[in-house]
């Protein structure tokens, strides 16, 4: 018998998961904060799979010690079930349940072991985000070419990636979703209390590397002795004694900050990647015994820490974010460390700190939550610099709920680039070798409400050759980056993670502009419009004030245009092309046909 009882919203999750896989769904994503019970909900579904299907299952996490947490916590839900670890020596195969590590199992060995070991159901993806990587895809093409039938189902706090656009190819649904905010209404995660600290020095000088800020051009700044020592003083006067995780930009930087935390007399320990397993795994254990008061990380604490409080030790209660970032993922994925619940544990506190920035928008926890009445923590007007400034925010429920949340009748503070309102939703020129990006409300039919992100992609040609300048509306090629409705905060987060995207890599070696063009601080947008601009508005009797003003009136006429082309052909043009033998498709669209109609009008005229 089951130890737990589920939550509400994990039965839900449940629900989906079996309703999609009646609807023929193989590819599914499954998206809840961190700290909300994900690996129960994985267990409690697989519990359900093996016992209906007979085969087995797989739990798969990114690395080895990452899956002592599936293997603790299956049993909760199936007290009796059959469990074999496939990591590092252990190779416990054939048993009901397999938890594996991604490190062990991506070597062709083990791999053809697995698969060899019995047919499979089932098999979930730890940290989703990680599963378009080559090892991933290798491990779940195997899986698959000895298991048609096998469901996958992926994991994680945030479907939100600079390449978000790639995750459509391993997860085709997002099932089911939560945000944190719901959760913490509803009394499941802990609240979040705000401190940010603001340091007078530009970030303008360092350049992006991979969709963020470059880690060793950021680390030359935060790791200035006075820097360290403020980071540190702020910590003693905002978070003392609150046991607390530290995310630093680097290896190095994690050091230097543990460092310099030892050096003010407070117990801390740095843990990374390239320390050798169980140096982590000692170092985790000491910080969850209360033995160290922070713990600084580069990337290790991102996923897959369950941090309990012991007779000895505080809880978890403040995440110091000790780097600037532009990834809304990597800072929804930081402070979902601290938001567990535990005894004695009020609140969360992120200490946070600002800079001076014109250049990039950092992703700070207010654009997290959309909250206008925080705006001004937000991107710059036009030719003003973003300050660095000290905020404190008691509890962001608070705010949130006093902020009536999110007005999704335009973009959150968050985002960062010249969104334009069209009949077809918000959308976003991104240059002409790029198309446009959409965000859209769900149809009415759809299951579930909120906004799908769409990116139209105008016929590409050899970058050493002229570029066509105006490609008819229907050769734009349509990808749908969402699967399912986003909520309003998700769906912009997605969108300019993948734009900035898009630019970093197509902009590489080639003369192209980055982002400069779409950001909403651009220092052109106050020019005045050109003339070709007010050609083209005063066919439509608009008359726009600036630059700015006249791309998005461009934008919103150009998007509609070419949404509008790639419609049904209306009854009207299938009648006449019918009546006058002109040969078209099935499934031709509204602009193929007007094409077709007026090629057949100018033959006429020549005859």
């Amino acid at each position: 018998m089951a130890v737990i009882k589920l939550r509400d919203y994990q039965r839900e999750a449940l629900e989906a998961l079996d309703e999609g896989r009646h609807d023929g769904k193989r590819r599914q994503l499954v998206v809840l904060p961190t700290g909300s019970g994900k690996t129960i909900v994985a267990a409690a579904d697989i519990k359900r799979v093996v016992e209906q299907s007979g085969k087995g299952a797989i739990f798969m996490a990114h690395r080895d010690e990452l899956i002592r947490q599936p293997a603790a916590k299956i049993p909760l839900v199936w007290d009796d079930a059959e469990i074999g670890r496939v990591k590092a020596k252990d190779n416990q195969l054939g048993k009901a349940v397999t938890v594996a590590s991604v490190q062990t199992i991506q070597r062709e060995k083990r791999l053809q072991q697995l698969v060899e070991a019995q047919e499979y159901s089932l098999l979930y993806i730890d940290e989703a985000h990680h599963a378009t990587a080559d090892s991933y895809v290798r491990i779940i093409d195997a899986l698959v070419e000895a298991n048609p039938d096998i469901t996958i189902v992926g994991l994680t706090a945030t479907p939100v990636r600079a390449d978000g656009t790639r995750m459509s190819n391993v997860f085709s649904d997002v099932t089911y979703q939560k945000t944190m905010l719901e959760l913490i209404q509803g009394g499941y995660l802990a609240d979040i209390e705000l401190q940010q600290v603001g340091f007078d020095i530009s970030l303008d000088g360092i350049p992006k590397s991979a969709g963020d800020l470059k880690p060793s051009e950021v680390r030359r700044v935060l790791t200035e002795p006075e820097i360290m020592g403020e980071m540190v003083s702020s910590w003693k006067k905002y978070a003392h004694p609150r046991r607390t995780i530290a995310f630093a930009v680097d290896v190095e930087h994690a050091r230097q900050l543990a460092k310099a935390f030892h050096d003010g007399g407070v117990k801390s320990a740095v843990i990374h990647g390239e320390l050798p397993t169980e140096k982590r795994t000692a170092r985790l254990e000491a910080f969850q015994a209360g033995k160290l008061q922070v713990l600084v990380n580069c990337m290790i604490l991102t996923e897959g820490f369950d941090d309990i409080a012991t007779e000895n030790a505080s809880p978890l209660a403040c995440i110091m974010l000790a780097r600037p970032t532009l990834s809304q993922s990597l800072y929804i994925q930081q402070i979902g460390r601290g938001t567990r619940l535990s005894p004695g544990k009020d609140n969360c506190l992120v200490l946070d700190f600002s800079f001076n920035s014109k250049r990039h928008h950092i992703v700070q926890l207010p654009h997290l939550f959309g909250m206008d009445a925080m705006a001004k923590m937000g991107p710059a007007k036009p030719k003003e610099e973003t300050e660095a400034q000290e905020k404190h925010i008691p509890s962001i429920l608070a705010a949130v709920l006093e902020a009536n949340k999110v007005d999704i009748t335009k973009p959150p503070p968050r985002a960062g680039f010249r969104w334009a309102k069209s009949d077809v939703g918000f959308c976003l020129s991104i240059g002409s070798n790029h198309g446009f990006m959409i965000i859209r409300e769900a149809d009415e039919g759809e299951k579930q409400k909120g906004y799908h992100v769409l990116h139209l992609e105008p016929p590409q040609t050899d970058f050493d050759q002229d570029k066509k300048s105006n490609p008819r509306a229907e050769e734009y090629t349509e990808h749908q980056l969402t699967s399912a409705p986003l909520d309003h905060q998700w769906a912009f987060g997605l969108a300019e993670d993948a734009c900035r995207e898009l630019h970093e890599t197509r902009s590489k070696g080639r003369k192209m502009a980055k982002t400069t063009i779409i950001d909403r601080d651009a220092h052109w947008l106050t020019l005045d419009p050109t003339e070709k601009q007010l050609r083209a508005l005063a066919r439509v009797n608009k008359k726009p004030k600036n630059r700015g003003e006249a791309t998005n009136m461009i934008t919103a006429m150009l998007v509609e245009k070419i949404v509008r082309s790639r419609s049904p052909a209306t009854k009207k043009q299938i009648g006449f092309m019918k009546w006058k033998g002109i040969s078209y498709r099935d499934g031709i669209t509204k602009g193929e046909a007007s094409r077709l109609i007026g090629k057949w009008h100018e033959d006429n005229k020549k005859r």
